[in-house]
């Protein structure tokens, strides 16, 4: 029997509060009342911290029980005389805040009336470390931007999030906003505006409210980025590599050390809030890359422990021995995943190892990373790409890897892994996506994607139909949800083949035969054993091209069912939704089939290349003419991704012109996955 929240839609159930709570309690409450008023409107419910009999959810001092986990909590449901009492108890203020969350997510209308299931449950996350990171805006540093950050950090309360791990601007911006560099009188700077002295307030308002909430922040940071001055300051601490001519750090150099240490004992001066930072590899200067001796016989993974060891000894310097680390292996080295080998189990009591779920982001496919449960077992995270930095997200495709995501989630969870993290990708949909920010991506059209991974880190088993029925709260018709599951066949069919080649990075069009044949060398990416197995598709034969167009034709299927879905369910979407995802559907059907077209085309010329059988030419020739006609219409809708499209025509055409006697080997074949067959 359900329990009513309203009757003839007026409230039927109190608040009862059974303690003096603190502020992550007041929040949970706070946002009970928000979105029962504004997703189901339900207005003026009483709160009381006495006991007045009649229906009530009640909410009880927390208590920590032994053995049990800190995020636990209990749902109680007694029905007597006609009156309920929902009884709300966890071993902690943030278990009670999850508890409120699980009341929201199973509160529900039926027929005009606000209802709720009768719960009894002891609920435990799979997961106990679930975080965000974020690369860019809003802004941390400035106050016009404190409340839309504010926002978010309620939003990813209310799905559960327990840790951030955020920095203002990537890369090369990353702390210095907040550092005044006291601590490298090189660099040390005078605030006679004020405004670091600003961003350290706004970011500190962040920290403390992210705390409100039960969450542990974490500020990241590219560890070896330098200010530009730097160079011209102190040019003693850099090498100039022979082979490239580019500055690198010294690791020999005192200093070198005593630059990136004063940036993190400030940081954790700064900022006593702060659970650690995170340090990233792979974006900026990496300390494989820097300078050290011939006589320095240490391996890459040793490096690493330098660096690990360094910032411990910046932090407890800073008198935060609590601090933590987490570790990012994340890394451009040509072996990938391992340099990280010989030190696994080896990383400083107070680091944490975090991977990406696979060994590269440009396949979708790529196998599963190694690394995780390895480095530091125990206590490792694994990162998530939801959008698809490779699967259409930057493009504004709509696409929702609503199986993928969560089978990898399993992979690793079976694997021991207790913490995960997501990145958010707030961009809007196409065509000419642009970035918009979190909040509205996780508010918007595509929010099922983030949702399946919220729901399976509490829940790793949690069935699709149940993150629907709970995520939905009625935003689109029930058949919608094919709709999102047709997207992601569509991304993988449109941009790759037998599940390996992807065209391009962020779904854009290949303009050159040496930029295609450049991205099929990651097949051979080590440790991506996925790919290495199905790289026969490569060999050049009229077999493997009919499979692949096959694919092709199956992506083009798929689109076109989802625009027929789209268009059987307008009468249920909200008006805004309907445009914003028919102006999509428009573009992305297109897309799909210039994909379609394009990629047989450059498959095609690597068959006249290869085996210079008569009707080859002619059959890339027409290829080419079906090609320019797919790109014409794409313009229509997108002026760039037409051009970079048309690129590859006009570099076969050019080629095709050429003496091919003179250039036939250098210009037609590379020798990658290189064929027998003439």
């Amino acid at each position: 029997m359900d329990l009513y929240i309203t009757k003839n839609g007026t409230p039927h159930v109190s608040i009862e509060i059974g303690y003096t709570c603190g502020i992550i309690t007041q929040n949970a409450i706070d946002l009970l009342l928000e979105e029962w008023r504004d997703v189901h409107h339900v207005r003026n419910l009483p709160i009381s911290t006495e006991s007045y009999g009649g229906n009530r959810i009640r909410i009880n001092k927390p208590e920590a029980v032994e053995g049990q986990n800190e995020q636990t909590f209990t749902i109680h449901t007694v029905v007597q005389d006609g009156r309920y009492c929902v009884d709300i108890s966890g071993a902690s203020e943030q278990a009670l805040l999850y508890g409120i969350c699980e009341i929201l997510d199973q509160t529900y209308t039926r027929n005009n009336e606000v209802r709720l299931p009768q719960l009894n449950l002891t609920s435990t996350p799979d997961i106990k470390r679930r975080g965000v990171e974020r690369h860019w805006g809003p802004s941390m540093t400035a106050t016009e931007s404190l409340d839309e950050n504010i926002k978010l950090i309620k939003l990813l309360a209310r799905k559960r999030i327990n840790h951030l791990m955020w920095i203002d601007n990537w890369i090369r911006e990353s702390w210095y906003p907040f550092l005044d560099l006291r601590h490298f009188p090189r660099l040390e700077r005078e605030d006679a505006t004020g405004q670091i002295k600003l961003a350290k307030q706004c970011l500190r308002t962040l920290i403390n409210e992210a705390k409100n909430w039960g969450m542990d922040v974490y500020l990241s940071c590219t560890e070896f980025n330098i200010p530009e001055e730097l160079l011209t300051i102190h040019p003693d601490m850099f090498h100039r590599n022979p082979d490239t001519g580019l500055f690198v750090l010294r690791l020999d150099h005192e200093d070198t050390w005593n630059f990136y240490k004063a940036k993190i004992r400030e940081v954790m001066e700064e900022f006593p809030s702060l659970s650690g930072i995170e340090l990233w590899t792979g974006e900026a200067m990496e300390i494989w890359q820097c300078y050290r001796p011939d006589t320095d016989k240490r391996s890459i993974g040793e490096l690493f422990l330098e660096m690990y060891d360094k910032a411990l000894e910046a932090m407890d310097e800073a008198g935060r021995s609590d601090g933590r680390i987490i570790c990012s292996t994340f890394t451009h080295h040509p072996d990938c995943e391992k340099i990280y080998e010989d030190i696994a189990g080896r990383l400083p009591e107070r680091c944490e190892a975090r991977s990406k779920m696979q060994v590269e982001d440009y396949y979708r496919f790529h196998s599963p990373a190694t690394l995780p449960g390895k480095l530091t077992p125990g206590k490792e995270w694994v990162e998530f790409d939801l959008g698809g930095e490779y699967r259409g997200d930057w493009s504004g495709w709509i696409t929702c890897a609503l199986q993928f995501i969560p089978d990898r989630m399993r992979h690793y969870y079976d694997r021991g892994i207790d913490g995960f993290m997501c990145r958010i990708r707030g961009y809007s949909m196409a065509p000419n996506s642009k970035f918009i920010g979190d909040y509205a991506v996780l508010k918007g059209i595509q929010a099922i994607k983030y949702d399946v991974f919220f729901k399976s880190c509490w829940n790793v088993n949690i069935k699709l139909a149940d993150v629907w029925r709970m995520s939905n709260k009625g935003r689109f018709p029930d058949r919608m949800l094919e709709f999102f599951q047709l997207s992601e066949k569509v991304a993988e069919q449109a941009q790759y083949s037998n599940e390996s080649i992807v065209n391009n990075f962020h779904s854009s069009f290949i303009g050159s035969i040496e930029r295609y044949e450049w991205q099929l060398e990651y097949f051979d990416h080590p440790y991506n054993t996925a790919c290495m197995e199905r790289k026969w598709i490569l060999e050049p034969t009229e077999e493997n091209l009919s499979i692949i167009l096959k694919e092709k034709e199956n992506a083009i299927n798929n689109v076109l069912r989802m625009s027929a879905i789209l268009e059987q369910c307008k009468p249920g979407l909200w008006a805004e939704d309907y445009m914003a995802l028919r102006k999509c559907m428009d573009f992305q059907i297109q897309v799909v089939k210039t994909f379609k077209v394009h990629t047989e085309m450059f498959f095609r010329y690597r068959l006249l290349m290869l085996t210079k059988i008569e009707n080859r030419h002619e059959l890339l020739v027409d290829c080419m003419s079906r090609c320019e006609k797919e790109v014409a219409l794409l313009r229509e809708y997108d002026e760039v991704q037409a051009k970079h499209a048309n690129a590859l025509i006009s570099d076969i055409r050019w080629r095709l012109n050429c003496d091919m006697n003179k250039y036939y080997h250098e210009l037609g074949y590379h020798g990658i996955y290189k064929s027998s067959k003439k």
